[in-house]
């Protein structure tokens, strides 16, 4: 009976202590850091073979009302940018061309695969009436809530979406749960 009950015991503990499962699908992260002009560095830190075919941003539903600053006399509050490329060969397909006040921006990539990292530039201000710092800063509360949809594909199980949005520290996490 005390052999049966520690066998028992043992088989539990094992389910409890095994091996935590291994992180899987894909998995990309955003950071936005307000600068001049302000920086959204994208990193595709799936563990297998995923390959990023394309981001689209939603800001509608951002806490600070964030919208893309990209000429002079426009929706902005202060030094309006275009998007511009900084750093990644990751297979941008084309610049996007961003109306300014514009809540939305897609990209497209030819060859955004898992290690990757992509920066770009461009200006954000939020429409806040009483912003704490202006609205030509936004800060990691502004951009909250602002979406993010990325499309992925892979050799061996095709087709996926991920979905994330920006949380208070300037950063969306998206992942997926589907596993090769």
């Amino acid at each position: 009976m005390r052999r049966a009950f520690i066998g028992i015991l043992a088989m539990v503990c094992g389910l409890f202590t095994g091996q935590a499962a291994r992180a899987c699908g894909p998995e990309v992260v955003i950071q936005f850091i307000d600068s001049s002009p302000d920086l959204f560095i994208i990193e595709n830190r799936s563990l297998e073979a995923w390959t990023l075919l394309s981001l689209e941003f939603r800001a509608e539903h951002s806490a600070g009302r964030v919208v893309f600053d990209t000429d002079f006399g426009g929706a902005g509050a202060a030094e309006p940018q275009q998007f511009e490329i900084v750093d990644g060969e990751v297979g941008l397909m084309r610049a996007p061309l961003v109306a300014d006040g514009a809540e939305e921006l897609t990209l497209h990539f030819a060859n955004f695969e898992a290690g990757r990292k992509f920066i770009f530039t461009i200006d954000l201000d939020d429409r806040l009436p009483m912003s704490d710092m202006g609205q030509a800063y936004v800060t990691g509360e502004e951009i909250a809530g602002a979406e993010v949809t990325g499309l992925f594909t892979h050799p061996k199980i095709g087709d996926g979406k991920a979905r994330g949005s920006f949380g208070t520290d300037g950063k969306a996490h998206l992942r997926g749960a589907t596993c090769a």
